[in-house]
């Protein structure tokens, strides 16, 4: 009888936590969006590169395009081995055991190639609803060998996934040229992980084509580096601002995968290296000796009589890097445009590294290259990489000779001279032993009100007095706000000008600061507008199933219009298009994105994306956009309750169950105590039997 009291409390402890679940239902939703854990693309991560590396390469024909066996497999075992083997000893310093297992058996897709390939407008091997076709491809051709494979000798570091997958279709790359229908080589993710048995899952592969034969090589190992983790060093997708190639010629991960006609590709870069997990490369550590008019620094050498070589990684702050190489000396190597030293800039702090799109802009790049005659050719896009990139013997650059910046516009303190004689040697100078002077400015350029100031902040290790020599390209006078700083004190100032500039009109701050011995030598871009947006976030439900629109208000200070580039980011771009541009005034600035679900969205569903906001110069402001879609017609349970209604009723359910369990317990309970209160005290009386068991008659 005591233990049916014991459900009592458990009962209001139910019905509390349901009533509150239904009164904070906002709550609830929101705790389970951020604490729910889901398995998507951005959650499947690739692995560096390792020291034993296996890859299964699979062979696919199409209905309509069918290569002999026999002769595709030749065909791969040619364009793979040993060439893949070699190129990667090369690239890691013999680090890497490469090993390739062809499947003997070749795949026949069950569509023709236009199943897979076939473009939508603009968007490659698409269809109209935004689905990339050869993720459908690929996902038969692993369901076809979940059983013919032992996959978990390519689950490289034993997690579960499958870190390597290479499968080559027979046809030609779409990437060589030819009609819409063929198939761009890639490497991206399946929409859905696919379990292979024994605890395993695939989650990306990479594709290309068979069929461009030798040509196709770099394209290959390209892809294959995105495996590990190689960020693409062009602009490789969507709209392109300028002609620039990036690196161009001189890493495979821009158009250096089409050096030798595709069959010999140029190595990575060196901060690619470091990007798939390779080690070959030494920071150095920058220490100064006081010599006869300047100050020594460390000497970096390049033994290029080893088949090895260390190439060396020079920090200037947080977030970037300058790298200094030497290129040459290997069968890679002697396709590009020259030997020497190859240097370039790596800027970290850049939009992108999500979706592969971190070097899309010659202004603001993720890596460019430092070019040795100072013609900018490769960054204005005039050619994909020359002789005069590299530097050559008694060449200079830092901060003598071709300077080099920061992304705040600023010089850097120190400068390198280079020797090539029996090896290439870099020497490291100053002309100050210490660094007492440090400046910050907006990153990569300023965007400015027309009366605004420019907000800048400095450091000093010594009291000075601040000798303000900077200039304005358009004239204007230069003043800051203070010029007095004090050791260990960080400054904040203020640069004005003298009179207003016009709205829209770029104009450089250049010159220095001086600080007693030293000084930051600055040059930097700066944007006026009339009007500025700020960042934000929106959040909208849209119906499931029709065409809508939505209206994004966008907040701003200034005065005046002023018009700026709009991009759409993110999952959002899957449903969303609206104008390219949008004009600001201030007053209840809208900008309508129009919503075409394209069979993608069910009811309940989060479509997350961003919208950036672009001004001339490059500066983005992001809206955060989270989108609910909500089916118009009523079909389940789901439609007609929420989540945190769904908790409340589910709780209250478990409230009853237990109070209908302890009254039917209670129940059984009084019916089993009655029956023992008037239960009958029996006698048992002997029957006597015949012979044969039964009863004998009286």
């Amino acid at each position: 009888m005591k233990g049916k009291w014991l459900g009592i409390p458990l009962i209001i402890l139910l019905l509390s936590a349901s009533l509150i679940s239904f009164l904070n239902q906002e709550q609830v939703e929101d705790w389970l969006q951020s604490n729910s854990i889901t398995i998507n693309q951005d959650q499947i991560e690739t692995l560096t590169i390792q020291e034993n590396e296996n890859w299964p390469v699979i062979i696919v024909n199409f209905q309509d395009q069918v290569m002999d066996s026999n002769s595709a497999l030749t065909q791969t075992e040619q364009l793979l081995i040993p060439h893949s083997k070699n190129y990667f000893t090369e690239l890691s310093n013999n680090f890497v055991n490469l090993s390739i297992d062809i499947h003997p058996t070749v795949f026949t897709a069950n569509g023709v190639l236009a199943d897979y390939g076939a473009d939508n407008g603009v968007e490659r091997d698409s269809s109209i609803s935004g689905t990339h076709l050869p993720t459908n491809l690929a996902s038969e051709v692993i369901n076809s060998k979940k059983n013919g494979l032992d996959w978990s000798k390519y689950d490289l570091n034993s997690d579960g996934y499958v870190d390597r997958l290479l499968i080559l279709h027979t046809s030609v790359g779409q990437e060589v040229g030819g009609n819409s229908d063929r198939i761009w080589s890639h490497f991206t993710t399946l929409d859905e992980t696919i379990e292979l048995g024994d605890g395993l899952k695939i989650g990306h592969y990479t594709m290309a084509g068979l069929g461009s034969g030798s040509a196709g090589f770099g394209t290959a190992m390209h892809e294959m580096l995105h495996q590990m983790g190689a960020y693409d060093l062009y602009p490789s997708h969507g709209e392109q601002t300028s002609r620039w190639k990036g690196v161009g010629d001189w890493g495979i991960m821009a158009s250096g995968n089409w050096n030798g006609g595709g069959s010999t590709p140029a190595l990575p870069m060196s901060s690619t290296m470091e990007t798939i997990g390779l080690n070959n490369y030494q920071t150095v550590e920058i220490s100064w000796t006081q010599s006869d008019g300047f100050c020594q620094g460390p000497e970096l050498i390049f033994d290029i009589s080893q088949n090895s070589y260390t190439n060396y990684k020079i920090v200037i702050n947080e977030n970037e890097n300058v790298w200094i190489e030497y290129r040459g000396n290997n069968n890679y190597d002697d396709i590009l445009p020259s030997d020497g030293i190859l240097v370039s800039y790596q800027d970290n702090s850049v939009d992108g590294f999500d979706d592969n799109e971190l070097n899309v802009d010659n202004q603001r790049p993720y890596l460019k290259i430092i070019e040795a005659d100072g013609n900018q050719d490769l960054l204005q896009g005039m050619n994909e990489g020359d002789a005069g990139d590299v530097f050559t013997n008694g060449t200079t650059f830092g901060s003598k000779g071709i300077e080099i910046r920061n992304h705040d516009g600023f010089l850097v303190d120190w400068y390198a001279e280079v020797s090539i004689g029996i090896q290439p040697v870099i020497q490291i100078k100053s002309d100050f032993c210490e660094s007492n002077l440090i400046g910050d400015l907006p990153d990569h350029s300023v965007t400015m009100l027309v009366n605004e100031s420019i907000e800048m902040t400095l450091l000093s290790t010594i009291d000075c007095q601040i000798n303000n020599q900077l200039q304005s390209t358009d004239g204007r006078l230069i003043a800051i706000s203070s010029n007095e700083l004090y050791a260990g004190t960080e400054k904040k100032l203020s640069i004005t000008f003298n009179t207003v500039s016009s709205p829209n009109t770029l104009t450089k701050l250049t010159g220095k600061l001086v600080c007693g011995e030293e000084f930051l030598d600055v040059k930097t871009q700066i944007l006026t507008l009339s009007r500025i947006p700020f960042s934000g976030e929106y959040k909208s439900k849209i119906p499931a199933n029709t065409n809508s629109a939505i209206l994004i208000p966008i907040t701003s200070i200034g005065q005046g219009n002023q018009t700026f580039e709009v991009h759409i980011d993110g999952a959002l771009t899957r449903i969303a298009q609206s104008a390219n541009t949008v004009t600001l005034s201030g007053n209840d600035d809208v900008l309508s994105i129009e919503i075409k679900p394209n069979d993608l969205l069910t009811n309940n569903m989060l479509i997350n994306g961003n919208v950036e906001i672009i001004d001339g110069a490059g500066n983005t402001w992001v809206i955060e956009i989270q989108l609910t879609a909500e089916s118009e017609g009523l079909t389940s349970i789901n439609d007609f309750i929420g989540p945190g209604q769904m908790i409340s009723l589910a709780l209250l359910f478990a409230a009853l169950w237990i109070f209908l369990t302890m009254r039917e317990s209670a129940s059984k309970s009084n019916k089993s105590d009655d029956f023992e209160e008037i239960k009958p005290i029996s006698t048992t009386q002997e029957i006597p039997l015949d012979a044969w068991g039964r009863p004998l008659d009286d």
